[in-house]
């Protein structure tokens, strides 16, 4: 995300409760206005409907089929969307002091959920009068619990890959989520839970899984070999995907 007025790139770690850019002083947005998030879907309409979940801040949830278009608005300041079809995910923040049109398309070939952000050059009144023509879409869904709610009624957490895995002269089970992994050893009680926000690195080590997290911590893993490009592709397509949030 860039500050609108200094241009430069906000920092990762950013307060978003703030409204001024830490790097010209400048405010970032106009509190209490609203505007419109219009979000397309492309693909090949499909006899499931092909429907990609899109949600607003982990509390609303929208359907939008391919083809089709929905539209809602926000207040002004910073808001997370997350797209989701099938199995793949992908999050995405916004600095929101301006419309926004969103395409997103699932990529067959790579497995991932493509975005392509355009954001309207407008005034206030442009921003009210896009806000007072369009046909605002009513969410499919709404949590009061956050992304816990919507995991609980769609069922939805479940694990891209459970295998059979080793860490160190433990055995167990390695499950991986699209944003983290959970490794339990045949005798814990406990699961040991990498989040992907931490991870640095993910790389190959003597036919081995070695994640470097944050504070220069190892987690390194063993996994069948029929499986591990697999893995290790998905992995570190998500540990991109999460760095460019």
């Amino acid at each position: 995300m860039n500050c609108p007025n200094c241009k430069r790139v906000l920092p990762d770690n950013i307060n978003h409760r703030i409204n001024f850019c830490p790097l010209c002083g400048n405010k970032l947005f106009e509190d209490g206005k609203d505007y419109l998030i219009q979000i397309s879907c492309a693909g090949q309409r499909t006899p499931d409907g092909n429907v990609m979940m899109v949600f607003l801040d982990e509390t609303q949830m929208f359907e939008v089929k391919a083809g089709e278009t929905i539209c809602f608005a926000v207040k002004a300041g910073f808001h997370m969307l997350k797209f989701r079809q099938k199995i793949r995910s992908k999050n995405i923040s916004l600095l929101v002091n301006s419309g926004y049109s969103i395409k997103a398309t699932y990529n067959t070939i790579s497995g991932l959920i493509e975005t392509n952000i355009i954001k309207f050059e407008e005034e206030d009144e442009d921003s009210e009068r896009r806000i007072n023509e369009a046909d605002l879409t009513a969410p499919s869904m709404v949590s009061e619990a956050g992304a816990r709610g919507f995991d609980s009624l769609l069922g939805v957490d479940e694990p891209e890959y459970r295998v059979k895995a080793t860490e160190g002269l433990k055995e167990g089970i390695l499950s991986i989520y699209t944003e983290r992994l959970e490794f339990k050893g045949k005798n814990d009680l406990a699961k040991e839970v990498v989040d992907f926000r931490n991870v640095i690195s993910v790389k190959k080590k003597m036919g081995t899984i070695d994640i470097l997290c944050d504070g220069n911590v190892h987690k390194i893993y063993s996994i069948p070999k029929d499986i591990y490009n697999e893995v290790m592709s998905f992995l570190n397509n998500r540990i991109e995907e999460l760095r460019e949030i």
